[in-house]
């Protein structure tokens, strides 16, 4: 399905749409502004299921994003945390359209707002709809997807969510102003431009495998964003400053070559060089490490493993960014951590049990 109408048409038509994708903000929260807040809803709205649905749709704000150079639309909030962006030529592949959602929160999270990565199967096809009589905007999903983030958005939005599930409406929901959502994502898309070889991504996929408790992903991720942040160091401070005085081009494929100058070389060197501190060092050590042995050998990382490369990654990026300040470590991520069932005592009641009552040798139907 092709864009119907720009961005810019929706003020201009009695009734239009716009052919678009559809991602939901998780966990889940709900969107407002101090011109229209989120109205509370009630035990007796939940318990029969007669929420304001059609609320939950409604577009609170737009704000303008780059698809590429010199390619910028609009990415549309709705009030339940449904994002939205207009089908572009830019945008004509899965994995393009999952990479630009995940940028978009990815400066989310480093903008101060916490936030997880999306996959394909968190993707939807939909569309903005303006209705003239009430000069509103609403999201509205047409072809749903099946990630549980979706299916939830899908019940509450048609009313059909069980009084459990859309306690989630009321107990209590995380409420966040669309301007404070709109300046995070901006302020955290700015600190990605000024290093460009670092992919947003990367970083947001690694934390959400974090809190997840999967630790071996989470230092792949993590990984890939250090070898990044390594590269943009490596260029800043030692390439660049010998090109000024021996610009040779074989220079340059030498100082550039991996093969010569691997991540430990390069962390080395430039550890020694007083650009990356001591702590930090140790951390990447550590990271790397077990990075090689998941890697080479298959031998799951430990969540030490993990918490160390993320605070490489984070210590990199402050040097790489000289020093300034990321709203994303005022984010506690142990609030949002998964429940570790094996941490989970065991039932005194299930500890008495004598374990031949539960052979599965003989089954009882």
């Amino acid at each position: 399905m092709k864009l119907d109408k720009t961005s810019s048409d929706l003020n201009e038509q009695s009734e239009a749409y716009v052919s678009c994708f559809i991602i939901y903000l998780h966990p889940f929260r709900l969107i407002e502004t101090e011109d229209d807040p989120v109205k509370e809803t009630t035990y007796n709205q939940v318990k029969n299921q007669s929420w304001n649905a059609k609320d939950l749709t409604k577009v609170i704000g737009a704000l303008e994003v780059n698809i590429e150079a010199k390619v910028s639309t609009q990415l549309f909030v709705a009030r339940d945390g449904g994002l939205a962006l207009p089908r572009l030529e830019q945008l004509s592949n899965t994995q393009a359209v999952v990479g630009k959602f995940n940028l978009c929160l990815a400066g989310a999270l480093l903008g101060g707002i916490y936030c997880q990565a999306i996959t394909p199967d968190s993707l939807e096809a939909g569309a903005i709809k303006y209705y003239a009589s009430s000069k509103q905007k609403y999201m509205s999903g047409e072809w749903q997807a099946p990630a549980a983030a979706n299916i939830f958005h899908r019940q509450i939005r048609f009313g059909l969510a069980s009084p459990i599930e859309a306690g989630a409406l009321r107990a209590p929901p995380r409420v966040t102003n669309f301007f404070e959502l709109k300046q995070a994502i901006q302020v955290g898309l700015q600190i990605l431009a000024a290093v460009p070889p670092v992919q947003g991504e990367y970083l947001l996929k690694g934390v959400t495998s974090f809190v997840r408790l999967d630790w071996g992903e989470a230092l792949a991720n993590f990984w890939i964003v250090v070898e990044q942040l390594i590269s943009f160091l490596w260029k800043k401070y030692i390439v660049d400053p010998t090109l000024v005085n021996d610009p040779n081009s074989s220079r340059r494929k030498q100082l550039e070559d991996r093969r010569t100058w691997t991540a430990s070389t390069r962390i080395e060197m430039l550890t020694q060089k007083d650009v990356i501190p001591l702590e930090c060092f140790k951390a990447l050590a550590t990271a790397r490490r077990a990075r090689n042995k998941l890697h080479h050998e298959g031998t799951h990382p430990t969540k030490e493993d993990a918490q160390a490369a993320y605070k490489g990654l984070i210590e990199l990026l402050i040097v790489a960014l000289n020093g300034q300040k990321l709203p994303l470590l005022e984010i506690v991520l142990d609030e949002f951590m998964l429940d570790d069932p094996c941490s989970v005592p065991e039932c005194e009641e299930f500890k008495a049990c004598d374990p031949d009552v539960l052979s599965i040798s003989q089954p009882r139907y």
